[in-house]
């Protein structure tokens, strides 16, 4: 085509979280599916320590498929140009060579990457962003803030207890079981199951590790389904519910995700009777809406025994791995991978 010319795509990975391993093994499967035709690929790698390095194709493809075992890389070191000068767009060098920067494909999981810092960076930078605005990223990554912003819009929560720093509690609000959860982090990382008093302080604490405030939230007995949401110019669309179905007595844990084969089962579709798949596709765009998300996010529910939906968290960044509930749903809604990444791609802000 005259006058083609293929759009410069950061894809941005690995970030500060401790789901920087997960990041990598998503934008492994990313960089399986990416239209080359259309877009021109540059892996920009931050390190645990924000050193930002640029990584080869190959580095990618081979890691492990369990984050355990998937190590730290290094790359060519980077330095970031906000700004156009001389001319040339925002963009990247590395010791030869100035990349520019048409669209931003954060794929970093957690804080640094999901809670809107990197989003309101490339947003002063000019540099168009996949996914949700810096305002949305970061209401989805606070769970307590979000869950506040869609009971304010009478939407149905898990109902919660917030916790800071000083422990102050009034253990009175708690019933057990409960599961103790950082409010800014995901990979159910630093979350507990707590079923006596005696154990609350040491679960706040190890949650604390990763989250300045904690909510605590009572075990629910019922389904745990989610729903994928894609939003552009052109469509909204929410997919049919996936269940995850864990071990009896576990629950869908950081192992049980991405660890342990046989700790859960990721059923898509769920079975759900047409009403009750309507009812939570609509509450699930409801929420969407309510944090103003864009392109993309997944939504989490508990279906109660009586038949409520109760909105467990949001992911404006959700795991795009090979096992990924995601991409597996988006499916069921005929988008396929690559086109889902196309179509995310096209639809940045």
């Amino acid at each position: 085509m005259e006058g083609f010319s293929l759009k410069s795509l950061a894809i941005l990975c690995g970030g500060i979280s401790g789901e920087h391993e997960i990041s990598l093994i998503s934008c492994r499967s990313i960089l399986n599916a990416i239209d080359s035709s259309r877009f021109q690929a540059h892996l920009i790698y931050i390190r645990k320590n924000r050193e930002i390095h640029l990584l080869k194709k190959e580095q990618l493809l081979n890691l492990p498929s369990n984050p355990k075992e998937v190590k730290e890389l290094t790359g060519t070191p980077l330095d970031f140009r906000p700004y156009s000068f001389q001319g040339k767009k925002p963009g990247f060098f590395d010791r030869e060579n100035f990349y520019e920067v048409d669209v931003a494909l954060p794929i970093l999981h957690g804080v640094g990457g999901e809670d809107g810092s990197i989003q309101g960076f490339f947003e002063t930078a000019g540099i168009s962003v996949v996914g949700c605005s810096l305002t949305s990223s970061a209401l989805g990554m606070d769970k307590a803030l979000a869950k506040k912003i869609c009971r304010m819009d009478g939407l149905p929560i898990v109902p919660f207890v917030e916790v800071r720093e000083d422990l102050s509690l009034d253990e009175s609000q708690i019933s057990f079981p409960c599961f103790v959860k950082p409010a800014l982090g995901g990979s159910s990382l630093g979350i507990t199951k707590v079923s006596r008093a005696e154990d609350l302080v040491a679960a706040i604490k190890e949650a604390l590790q990763w989250s300045p405030k904690v909510m605590i939230e009572p075990a629910i007995e019922g389904r745990e389904l989610e729903i994928a949401v894609f939003r552009d110019e052109k469509d909204f669309i929410a997919s049919p519910a996936g269940e995850i179905v864990c071990r009896p007595g576990e629950f869908y844990s950081y192992d049980a995700k991405y660890v342990e084969k046989d700790a859960a089962k990721l059923i898509a579709p769920a079975e759900l009777t047409l009403d009750e798949q309507a009812r939570l596709q609509h509450q699930a765009c409801q929420v969407f809406e309510s944090l103003g998300c864009w392109g993309m996010a997944r939504v989490d529910f508990f279906m109660t025994k009586t038949g409520e939906f109760l909105l467990n968290e949001v992911n404006t960044i959700p795991g795009f791995t090979p096992i990924s509930m995601y991409p597996r749903l988006m499916q069921l809604s005929g988008l396929e991978y690559s086109s889902l990444l196309s179509r995310l791609i096209d639809s940045a802000r």
